[in-house]
């Protein structure tokens, strides 16, 4: 388990440690922040200081016997409460039996005569039924016992939740401290601020942009819906040329490219996040209804692959066919 955090976290683990060393801190804290930002890299090496039997320096030892033990996932004092997973498919909420099951971790003593560390992540996936039951544990854990719940959406909690936790809002990075993380993690460094532009400032989320099939592919997607509009190209020929890349991944372009499309085309001066791609232009110049309509059509595509059973090639298909539509009625038409 990794022990250290990120730059842009050094002023609140320096905050926590204060807490620690102090004895006062507060039973359940709340990490608040957006995805992409390091805030369950900073509750691991949090548990970790606070489970450490050797810390140096503010830091967990990674050496004594709390930390092999963490390390090995096998902690008697440590817990990690999430939605449970069947295969690939998991969850989307935390059950009440996994609440009561913490319940009843929170009621024993610490097996390693210290603290003991629940994290809930997302925190969020607690329903009403699951809340209900961890209410009076969070209230009045035991001793030594800390809660760490783990949210990028604070106001989906319930408010029974939040109002038993020391909320601890982890704010995005500025853009310097982002990029100067960011570029030597990057095998291309010059699109540190493309991606992190697309991230909307969430480092992590940066630089695993920076490998996903969608941020690859765009420019060659971005062609293809120019190809298509101009009727160049026929939509399900572009369709089939990516019948390799994941639906979603098609899907989230598409949605990517066309916000900034519709942003550019209704206010010229705006900066846009694809702006590494000059063609983006020529997609801006079609009609504002026509981008919009589209848009909501991938929007639209992604419900459909999420919560239907209609086969993701279909989804597919029907938007490009939508494309090649939008674009040949009513003076739409691309010029290429």
């Amino acid at each position: 388990m990794l022990t250290d955090v990120y730059p842009w976290q050094r002023g609140i683990w320096a905050s926590l440690n204060r807490l620690l060393v102090a004895e006062r801190l507060p039973h359940a804290m709340l990490f608040a922040a957006p995805a992409g930002t390091g805030k369950r890299r900073l509750a691991d090496a949090f548990a970790a200081r606070m489970l450490c039997q050797s810390p140096v320096a503010d830091t967990a030892c990674g050496h004594c016997r709390g930390c092999e033990l963490l390390a090995a996932g096998t902690h008697p004092d440590y817990y990690v409460l999430s939605p449970e997973g069947d295969g690939e498919k998991v969850s989307k909420v935390i059950k009440i039996d996994q609440a009561r099951a913490v319940v009843s971790f929170a009621a024993q003593t610490a097996q390693m005569q210290g603290y003991r560390v629940i994290i809930i992540e997302p925190a969020d996936a607690l329903n009403t039924a699951s809340a209900n039951a961890l209410l009076k544990t969070l209230e009045e854990p035991g001793q030594r016992c800390v809660f760490l719940l783990l949210t990028d959406q604070p106001t989906a909690l319930l408010a029974t939740i939040r109002s038993r936790c020391q909320l601890l809002p982890l704010s995005l990075p500025s853009d310097d401290d982002a990029l100067t993380w960011l570029r030597p993690q990057l095998s291309a460094p010059a699109m540190a601020e493309t991606l992190l532009a697309l991230a909307r400032g969430a480092p992590l989320a940066a630089l695993a942009l920076s490998e996903a099939p969608w941020f690859i592919q765009r420019g060659t997607l971005l062609d293809a819906l120019l190809a298509v509009g101009s009727g160049a190209d026929q939509p399900l020929t572009a369709a089939a040329a990516f019948a390799k890349m994941p639906a979603i991944e098609q899907i989230t372009a598409w949605q990517s490219l066309l916000d900034d499309a519709v942003q550019q085309g209704l206010a010229p001066e705006s900066p846009v996040r694809h702006s590494d791609l000059p063609l983006l232009k020529q997609l801006a110049e079609i009609n504002a209804q026509c981008l919009l309509e589209t848009l909501w059509q991938a929007v639209e595509a992604r419900r459909l692959l999420d919560d239907t059973n209609v086969a993701a090639a279909t989804i597919i298909d029907n938007l490009w066919l939508h494309w090649a539509r939008a674009t040949r009625q009513g003076g739409h038409h691309v010029r290429r």
